[in-house]
């Protein structure tokens, strides 16, 4: 591990919008934290984004919308360490990190469904032969099931056309209820929201660069209607 990692790797353990997870059982998903809403300022609806890197975007809702509380998730430390101490220098108490793997979602949140779910411009993984590893695979909408109140909203944003073509064929196979898709979000005159309105660095240089934005709105059924 680098010097620069390492020490970000040792500081994060200490920050009070950290929750810092190790696996205890891999075969079960389970991991050492269990999930508890105290751990916001307020009692608010609770919104994830799934991979959220370092934070930006979710960073950018919470101040967008303080009756609201976000939690960003992702396995990177050197990445959530960057989100996490911008939102404290800015004194946000409606935003939180958990430093976790997705598949292991459902055991830490078990009995705290989430309201809404961002996925911000994910890894299309376009080398792989089957796409079980994109983040809108059937396996990980099954998944997102099982975190999310029923009719909960989804949201993919991304700059790639194979995972954009990917996931619509994946959300119609697993029965989602897609609101809404545009393979050109900012040319589009529908009022959507944060969608338009966040941008992250990696976004706006896409964007700089001639990259057209996809965009997808979703919801899934519920597992029993799977």
């Amino acid at each position: 591990m680098a010097k620069k990692k390492r020490i970000r790797y040792e500081e994060i353990h200490a920050f009070p919008n950290v929750i810092f997870t190790e696996i205890v059982d891999a075969d079960s998903r389970k991991v050492n934290r269990s999930w508890s809403e105290n751990v916001f300022e307020k009692e608010q609806e609770t919104v994830v984004e799934i991979g959220c890197g370092r934070g930006e975007y979710c960073i950018d809702l919470a101040r967008r919308n303080p009756h609201k509380n976000y939690l960003g998730v992702d396995i990177k430390a050197d990445r959530l360490y960057i989100g996490a101490k911008k939102a404290m220098e800015e004194g946000l108490t409606n935003v939180m990190f958990v430093r976790i793997r997705v598949e292991f979602l459902p055991t830490f949140l078990e009995g705290h469904p989430i309201s809404e779910a961002w996925i911000t411009f994910p890894d299309p993984y376009n080398r792989t032969i089957n796409g079980r590893k994109r983040l809108t695979a059937p396996r990980f909408l099954d998944l997102y099931r099982k975190i999310l109140n029923r009719g909960a909203s989804l949201h993919l944003k991304t700059d790639d056309p194979t995972l954009y073509e990917f996931s619509l064929e994946s959300l119609n196979q697993s029965g989602a209820d897609i609101r809404f898709h545009t393979f050109d979000l900012y040319s589009t005159s529908e009022d959507l929201g944060d969608a338009k309105a966040v941008q992250t660095t990696y976004e706006k240089r896409y964007i700089k660069e001639g990259r057209l934005i996809k965009y997808i709105h979703f919801t899934l059924p519920a597992p029993s209607e799977n």
